[in-house]
């Protein structure tokens, strides 16, 4: 809660704790029981207080700790000052290139073990007719539902 006084001569914003207590950006509990002591001189007082000023804002960004050991860490930081980026940045684009190459080795492994099942193999001519064998299939049985 925010108070605003009218004509205040108190150069401090102050609000109200839930325990009661009064906090201020300046002085401590002096400031805060004069400011309290002075609320009463005056017949303007507005008491300000909505969901807004309360609510957390959200992070649009997650915030994760992490260790190294110190030559591997003065490495990073090295390589982030080569680079003109902070070091979140650097770990962004990190993490990037692992999921990448992670997706890439999973591809590889799914192409592998098809390539063991197949015991065939088709030319660009075989898959062609294929296609068109199965496009005309579902053209006619299109065809006679209409």
């Amino acid at each position: 809660m925010h108070i605003h006084m009218a004509m205040t001569p108190i150069p401090c914003s102050f609000g109200f704790g839930i325990d009661g207590s009064i906090g201020g950006r300046w002085g401590g509990c002096q400031m805060a029981t004069a400011i309290w002591n002075q609320l009463f001189m005056y017949d303007n007082i507005l008491l300000c207080h909505n969901i807004a000023m309360s609510a957390s804002r959200a992070r649009s960004s997650r915030v994760f700790t992490i260790s190294f050991p110190e030559e591997l860490a003065k490495q990073v930081v090295a390589v982030a000052d080569e680079e003109s980026r902070n070091i979140s940045e650097l770990f962004r684009e990190a993490f990037r290139t692992y999921r990448l190459e992670r997706m890439r080795n999973r591809l590889d492994a799914i192409r592998a073990e098809a390539a063991q099942r197949v015991t065939h193999s088709y030319t660009e001519d075989d898959v062609e007719a294929l296609v068109d064998e199965i496009r005309s299939e579902n053209f006619r049985k299109k065809k006679q539902i209409a």
